[in-house]
């Protein structure tokens, strides 16, 4: 089990390492393109990494049981 919320972590900050570095390039570029580049790819790295995130939380994670398993 922990090998897979590993997993889904280091996915997930992946995903939002990329959107960031995304955002920073779009910053640095002065072109119209860049405005979608940083509201729609940006964005959507951010959103997936957030959600891939919660997702590890919410089904990897199961609550402890109380007879020791």
């Amino acid at each position: 089990m922990k090998r897979g919320i590993h997993r889904l972590l280091q996915i997930s900050s992946a995903l939002i390492v990329l959107g960031l570095l995304v955002e920073i390039a779009s910053l640095l570029w002065f072109h119209p393109l860049s405005f979608v580049l940083f509201a729609f790819v940006a964005a959507t790295l951010i959103g997936l990494g957030i959600l891939v995130f919660l997702a590890s939380l919410v089904f990897v994670g199961k609550p402890p049981t109380g007879d020791g398993r």
